[in-house]
């Protein structure tokens, strides 16, 4: 912990609650020219100013002393226009990932279990031949669906997080090897579907592999170039043209809807990817406007539309979960490596979620 992250640290939440100068020192009972000269390093804060920061801004101790970690290989999937509480969710997060990464090899080193990330670079490939070396690195054919993508990645020796960031304009993030990654980090935040979840876990594979030399210096916003490449290699890698192909003419005959359904249901993406790749893998549909054709039939059977990232037959919780983090700590706990207190702080959750 340290006093001179206080005032950084103090203004994230303040953001994070909507909090002004003002109505933080009316909350500590201190003038506004107090609080800017504490948040500005100008003076050292008392123990009891710090008592009333800590219940005034409703975090511990330690996370209002905490040291600020730093991330220098980190990219954001985001959108340009963040709100000044989002930008505060934004860092908080990039906090957050970094004690998180932390905690992870503290883990692996503890119960001696440290996985070697095993992908190929694929600079300079195009994404359709990117993803078909990493499905065969991966041992998949090119037709079957990917059934726990999660198991997938982190056999691969890529940690993942799937948790809400508290803001929805950002799915997801990535995470270099030279700040203790790979790692993908997938924003969970309500109305966030599983199968974009799973796409932008697939998406992020496509960074980390396609684009590992623009792991320099962390990224608040993507290149359109890459953000592109990602896509095309997220949609071959989850949907790869022979097992498109083959699913579809088994199809023939179906209702649009029913088709795109039970292709959706196989592949665990979701209909606009499924839409997408049909687009890309046969030339005659892609000067149709197949989104807008199956929002308008599928409104009509079943009353609903696809507006706002409607998703039909949603995939649940279940079908995306990582595990490998949560079997560390129990393994380490179990080993007495770490105690239940250390543990619940690792998960982030309380001693009675911990049972007892």
């Amino acid at each position: 912990m340290a006093i001179h992250n206080l005032g950084d640290n103090v203004r994230r939440y303040m953001k994070m609650r909507g909090l002004t100068i003002p109505e933080l020192s009316s909350r500590i009972g201190m003038g506004t020219a107090a609080v800017s000269n504490l948040l500005n390093g100008k003076t050292e804060p008392k123990s009891t100013t710090l008592i009333k920061l800590s219940e005034a801004l409703g975090v511990s101790f330690p996370e209002l002393l905490a040291d600020a970690p730093r991330l220098e290989s980190l990219r954001f999937r985001t959108a340009k226009t963040l709100s000044g509480r989002e930008k505060a969710e934004r860092d908080q997060l990039r906090h957050d990932t970094a004690l998180w990464l932390a905690n992870y090899k503290t883990l692996e080193e503890s119960v001696n279990d440290e996985l070697t990330y095993n992908l190929n670079t694929q600079d300079g490939n195009s994404p359709d031949l990117a993803a078909a070396k990493v499905r065969e690195e991966l041992g998949l054919d090119m037709k079957s669906p990917i059934h726990d993508i999660a198991a997938l990645v982190e056999q691969a020796g890529i940690k993942l997080r799937i948790r809400p960031f508290g803001y929805k304009k950002t799915f997801g993030l990535s995470v270099g090897e030279a700040d203790g990654g790979p790692a993908i980090i997938v924003n969970s935040e309500t109305g966030i579907s599983i199968e974009r979840q799973i796409f932008t876990i697939a998406h992020e594979l496509g960074h980390l592999v396609m684009h590992k030399n623009s792991y320099v210096a962390a990224k608040e916003f993507e290149s359109d170039n890459e953000e592109r490449e990602a896509n095309a290699f997220a949609g071959r890698f989850l949907i790869p043209d022979d097992g498109l192909r083959a699913a579809w003419n088994e199809l023939r005959g179906l209702h649009w809807i029913d088709a795109v359904l039970r292709v959706k249901k196989e592949y665990k993406v979701s209909c606009l990817a499924i839409l997408f790749r049909l687009k890309e893998l046969y030339p005659a549909l892609r000067e149709r406007q197949l989104e807008q054709d199956v929002a308008v039939q599928y409104k009509a059977r079943f009353g609903h539309d696809l507006k706002d990232h409607y998703e039909p037959e949603a995939l649940s919780p279940s079908d995306l979960v990582e595990s490998r983090f949560l079997g560390l700590v129990r393994r380490a706990l179990e080993s007495e490596a770490i105690t239940m207190e250390r543990a619940a702080e690792m998960l982030d959750i309380s001693l009675d979620e911990m049972g007892i």
